[in-house]
């Protein structure tokens, strides 16, 4: 095989693993988001109810 054909595979190797990497920090920060928005919703969904309550109570 020509040396810059072995030397092109290599970098592909190289990049591949770059790409695996960080894909896999991307899937980290993605289910760390999701659990972060899924928790302001249920806080949220919590509290609107009430506010909506107090509107009402005060006319607004």
């Amino acid at each position: 095989m020509d040396a810059s054909i072995i030397l092109l595979l290599e970098e592909i190797k190289k990049t591949n693993k770059k790409v695996d990497k960080l894909q896999s920090s991307i899937d980290e920060l993605d289910a760390k988001l999701t659990k972060h928005i899924g928790f302001i919703d249920k806080t949220y969904d919590g509290l609107r109810n009430p506010i909506d309550a107090a509107k009402k109570w005060l006319g607004k």
